[in-house]
């Protein structure tokens, strides 16, 4: 599983219009009007929410390429190999997360030397690793798109679900400014409860028990959705 990890992330790596679109919208947005305010607290929460909102993107649009490959055969390719399933979706899910690692340093870098957010080592290290690796259930969401869908709906899909969840998921608008409701909602999505976890590490707090329930959920019935599409492309593939 290792080597198929290695292949597809050389096959990304080459492809470098790709890495490329997963930083012009984050970092766009990051510099244009998502700042934050003059306090430190502000600032790395906005930073935060622009790089969350970066890993979102490529781990979404990674459904994308999942459903292009899909119509040129590399899925029946895929299945002639020893992998199983399992091992399939777990390594395109790796794939997609350390592809996330890209935003994430370059949101960060942009935050300390141009935006002046200011934090300890160690704040640094958990924020980073905490964006890092609690992207990796939406990835399964990316996944899953991707092997439901046709390239272009694949596309579609992949788009409305990654400005969906950004706008509810509070990355770059504060929740605080939502209707009651709406707030509720928010709490109750992954993306929210993902942010959630470096949010409270810029604020040298522990996670909050229910945000870590939520999310743990949410990573089972993601994974089960993941495997359930891959088994379904794989009989219309």
């Amino acid at each position: 599983m290792i080597g198929y990890i290695r292949l597809e992330i050389l096959r990304l790596v080459r492809n470098g219009g790709y890495l490329m679109m997963s930083l012009v919208m984050p970092v766009g947005m990051y510099l244009t009007f998502a700042g934050g305010g003059p306090d430190q607290k502000s600032l790395a929460q906005s930073m935060v929410g622009a790089a969350a909102f970066g890993a979102l993107g490529v781990v979404i649009t990674n459904g994308t390429g999942i459903a292009e490959d899909r119509a040129l055969g590399w899925l029946r390719q895929l299945r002639l190999t020893p992998l199983s399933p399992v091992q399939v979706v777990v390594a395109r899910g790796a794939v997609a997360t350390c592809l996330a690692i890209l935003p994430i340093t370059v949101i960060g870098l942009i935050g300390a030397f141009y935006r002046g957010v200011e934090l300890s080592a160690g704040t640094w290290v958990a924020m980073f690793f905490l964006l890092w690796i609690g992207i990796a259930p939406l990835a399964m969401l990316g996944i899953g798109i991707g092997y439901l869908f046709k390239a272009q709906l694949a596309q579609i899909a992949g788009t409305v679900t990654y400005l969906g969840l950004t706008l509810l998921g509070g990355l770059l608008l504060p929740i605080d400014n939502f209707p009651s409701w709406a707030q509720e909602v928010s709490r109750a999505t992954p993306v929210f409860r993902y942010a959630q976890l470096s949010w409270s590490a810029a604020d040298s707090a522990a996670p909050a028990a229910s945000g870590l329930g939520v999310l743990a959920v949410w990573t089972a019935l993601l994974a089960v959705f993941a495997a359930f599409a891959y088994r379904r492309g794989g009989r219309r593939a």
